[in-house]
């Protein structure tokens, strides 16, 4: 019977440190991973900021676009008159 409760101590014993490096990889595996995620979202914020440049610039391009392709139409209605009045 002693010999028995001793193993059985022995096993707890085991089984305690077990669980304890298990807990332990399982954090360490959950801070890598949470390290990894926050890295993306830095990665992903910093590619948001990049594209919402980017479309600010492309919107004031647009602008510049447009306001010259009026212009360009106003032009070609008045040559269209001047060229009516010339025939």
């Amino acid at each position: 019977v002693a010999t028995l409760l001793e193993e059985k101590g022995h096993l707890a014993a085991e089984n305690r440190a077990l669980r304890e490096q298990l807990e332990s990889d399982a954090a360490g595996a959950a801070a890598k991973k949470l390290l990894r995620l926050q890295t993306q979202v830095e990665e992903l914020q910093e590619e948001n900021y990049r594209l919402e440049s980017g479309k600010e610039e492309l919107r004031a391009r647009c602008s510049r676009l447009e306001q010259e392709a009026r212009g360009l139409q106003v032009r070609a209605q008045e040559l269209s008159g001047l060229a009516g009045e010339a025939r």
